[in-house]
């Protein structure tokens, strides 16, 4: 199968997403110190291009994500934004539970991506499943 994934990534506030899960937040839980690891870094750098841009999907009016749930929730509590790889909805529900869900979650780092403009005030972009976006991809 040929590869269609979005070389682009565009930047969403944390509440234009929901996260794929939840996640142990009790002091001493298991995802507790790495939340705090990472909003501290978010508050004190900002998002690290070398990292990987999250992966979602837009569905009723927001990004459903793949991946990315402690950054996620730091970047909810050190207010920033997320750099996000919109992906088709039908690619991930063609895709879930095969050998190519890993393919499509793939992690690419925001440096490797090219950055959609979002001017404040615009809607943010979403795919739309009838146009072929084969010829952004790589």
């Amino acid at each position: 199968m040929e590869e269609r994934f979005a070389r682009q990534y565009i930047l969403l506030h944390p509440d234009d997403c929901e996260p794929p899960h939840g996640l142990d937040l009790e002091p001493g839980g298991r995802d507790a110190l790495k939340v705090e690891v990472l909003e501290a870094a978010f508050r004190y750098t900002g998002f690290d291009p070398d990292e990987p841009a999250l992966v979602g999907y837009p569905l009723a009016g927001k990004v459903q994500l793949l991946t990315g749930t402690h950054r996620h929730t730091a970047a909810k509590r050190a207010g920033i934004y997320l750099p996000v790889r919109l992906v088709l909805r039908s690619l991930v529900e063609a895709h879930w539970g095969t050998n190519y869900w890993d393919r499509l979650c793939k992690d690419v780092p925001v440096k490797e991506l090219e950055m959609a403009m979002v001017l404040p005030g615009d809607e943010p972009p979403g795919i739309d499943e009838r146009v072929d976006i084969a010829k952004d991809m790589t």
